[in-house]
């Protein structure tokens, strides 16, 4: 059974029948991006390998060096029956080639995991920088309050969400913090959790 679906930036995979793509291409000539180029590079991520004919180009927005691409992507997902409930199993990623879908997603979350650490990283080093110059660190419980008192002169770029859409948490007294990303369930305090403390 095949199932039409398009993707939201890169391998974020959603088992609702049509979920849109918007696939980010970044070169020196971004311009030169036609939707002929912008289907076969679709049609070749990620060590996936589509027919052309399975990648539909719906419209290319070009900015500056960067593209969007809206496209139509035709595979197969399979399902599976455990107890009385349907769950998708594995994605077709080219002729008979059929990935696991659970170790997809086990990957972007650990990637994920790793750009979470980073940014809290950032922020950390940012916050030791404050302690210096202020003789403390920011007394507050708001992760936004200290983004507002980090950014710009400790901290380049705003960091906010974590990777999976969800706030940073800060909780900070003169002497000591916490950082923490609920990391891919959402839930505070389970094991999953980023966090960076001192």
């Amino acid at each position: 059974m095949k199932i039409k679906f398009l993707l939201v930036i890169l391998v974020a995979l959603s088992c609702v029948g049509a979920v849109v793509f918007a696939f980010a291409y970044s070169a020196t000539a971004a311009s030169d991006l036609a939707p002929k180029e912008a289907r076969k590079l679709i049609a070749k991520m990620a060590g996936i390998e589509l027919h052309s004919d399975e990648v539909r180009v719906k419209d290319v927005s070009v900015t500056g060096d960067s593209a969007v691409v809206v496209a139509q992507i035709e595979t197969a997902f399979r399902f599976e029956k455990k107890g009385d409930k349907w769950r998708v199993a594995e994605i077709r990623t080219g002729n008979n080639k059929w990935e696991d879908l659970d170790l997809l997603v086990a990957a972007l979350n650990s990637e994920k995991s790793s750009r979470a650490r980073a940014e809290l990283d950032s922020v950390a080093t940012a916050l030791e920088s404050f302690r210096r110059d202020h003789g403390a660190f920011l007394e507050s419980k708001s992760e936004t309050i200290l983004i507002d008192h980090l950014n710009p002169t400790y901290l380049r770029l705003v960091i906010r969400f974590d990777p999976w859409h969800q706030p940073y948490q800060y909780e900070g007294t003169r002497t000591s913090y916490v950082l923490r990303s609920l990391g891919p369930d959402g839930k505070p305090d389970t094991p999953d959790d980023i966090v960076l403390s001192k």
